[in-house]
């Protein structure tokens, strides 16, 4: 009694694995999106005139310089 039991049991789990086992082919939808690039605007302009001073006397060397302006853009 014990061995048919066990032998229906058996063959019951075997056949559970192999039905939930199923063909391993699951089709999967991948969606490739391209990644932005960003876009960067350089405006040259012409330096102001004598930007930087360099002044020599008795006292030492005295230098002088002014600020440029840079503006960066992104679109």
């Amino acid at each position: 009694m014990k061995k048919i039991i066990t032998l229906s049991f058996l063959s019951f789990a075997s056949a559970v694995v192999i039905s939930s086992c199923g063909s391993g082919e699951d089709k999967k939808e991948v969606i490739i999106v391209p990644a932005s690039t960003q876009r960067v605007i350089i405006e040259e302009k012409e330096p102001a005139k004598k930007s930087t001073t360099v002044t020599l006397d008795k006292n030492g060397v005295k230098v002088e310089g002014k600020k440029v302006e840079v503006v960066i853009k992104k679109n």
